[in-house]
């Protein structure tokens, strides 16, 4: 914004110069937006941007109309006067029109998109709320089949819908930046359970093939369908720092985009490591249990924007177990 309205700015001072011929005294005898300005506004003390030597009051001159035209303000007391600043103008505010159109959009689908559950949850309830509105206004029994009081029946609906919205709401934990591959690929939500464990397959079992127990030389699709189903996919600022998931305990990464250093702690020795989308890290210490990591400290720190997946122990260790 501060450099549009720069380039703006200067371009709408050449404008005047290009009329002139010059920024000097004859600046302002001749029928441009600066001599208009100075006729009309100018006050003894006050900003002039007549005179080689006034650039500045020039330049702060041509901002402010420039600042006022992209947000659509208008002040009024600067103003084209001749042909191509008039169409100059034009094309300016028909730029800032669809550039606002454009932010506004944006943030009309962030809002939406923030609040999708909610919006679902109340067209859910007002369907619900018209269907039972044509429930008989009181039944207990229909000869020798009981099918309830229809005030009961209206209330576990309710209930029943109300739970369900809960249980859909994004999880809330104190590792913000974690989502699951719904939340990263919504276009999960919408197949059905089989095709779900299918896709979550195809988008994992390259990470998963790189991990040797993991791999589908030991693993049947199955199985791997279900670690893949299970996965998180993380992502970490410049310069922030991975131990161990605050919920799901430490686990297999993979770096995808971006990249860090891995610095590894034990009793004997210290080494560090530079990771990126090469190879997974903690693969091995997975399948250690906890009591025997005491002495041991695994830590990444992320030297660029960063996205990985994420492997949690527990569901690792659980089909190595069944397997």
């Amino acid at each position: 914004m501060v450099v549009i309205s720069h380039w703006i700015a200067c371009f709408w001072s050449f404008l005047a110069l290009c009329q002139a011929k010059t920024f000097g005294p004859g600046l302002g005898t001749q029928a441009n937006w600066i001599s208009y300005w100075y006729n009309s506004n100018y006050v003894a003390g006050g900003i002039n941007p007549i005179g080689w030597e006034n650039d500045i009051d020039r330049y702060g001159l041509s901002l402010f109309w420039a600042i006022q035209s992209l947000t659509s303000i208008g002040y009024g007391n600067v103003s084209p006067v001749t042909t191509a600043e008039y169409y100059f103008g034009n094309i300016l505010m028909l730029i800032s029109g669809i550039f606002w159109a454009f932010v506004i959009g944006h943030l009309v689908s962030i809002v939406e998109f923030i609040n999708k559950h909610h919006v679902q949850y109340k067209i859910r309830m007002e369907e619900a709320n018209d269907m039972l509105s044509t429930f008989s206004p009181q039944s207990s029994s229909d000869g020798e089949f009981d099918i309830g009081d229809s005030r009961i029946i209206r209330r576990r609906i309710r209930r029943y819908i109300t739970s369900q919205y809960e249980k859909s709401r994004p999880a809330r934990n104190d590792f913000s930046n974690t989502v699951t591959l719904d939340d990263a690929y919504p276009a999960l939500g919408t197949l059905s359970l089989e095709l779900k464990k299918l896709s979550s397959l195809h988008l994992i079992r390259h990470y998963l093939e790189m991990v040797p127990y993991l791999s589908s030389k030991f693993l049947s699709p199955e199985e791997q369908s279900r670690i893949a189903f299970s996965s998180k996919i993380l992502e970490f600022a410049e310069g922030e720092a991975f131990a161990k998931h605050p919920v799901y305990g430490r686990g297999i990464i993979f770096v995808t985009k971006g990249c860090c250093i891995s610095k590894k702690s034990t009793k004997l020795r210290n080494s560090i490591g530079f990771n990126n989308c090469d190879k997974p890290i903690g693969g091995d210490d997975v399948l250690v249990e906890d009591e025997f990591m005491a002495g041991e400290s695994y830590r990444l720190h992320f030297i660029s924007f960063s996205q990985c997946v994420f492997i949690p122990r527990g569901v690792v260790i659980e089909i190595l177990a069944e397997n």
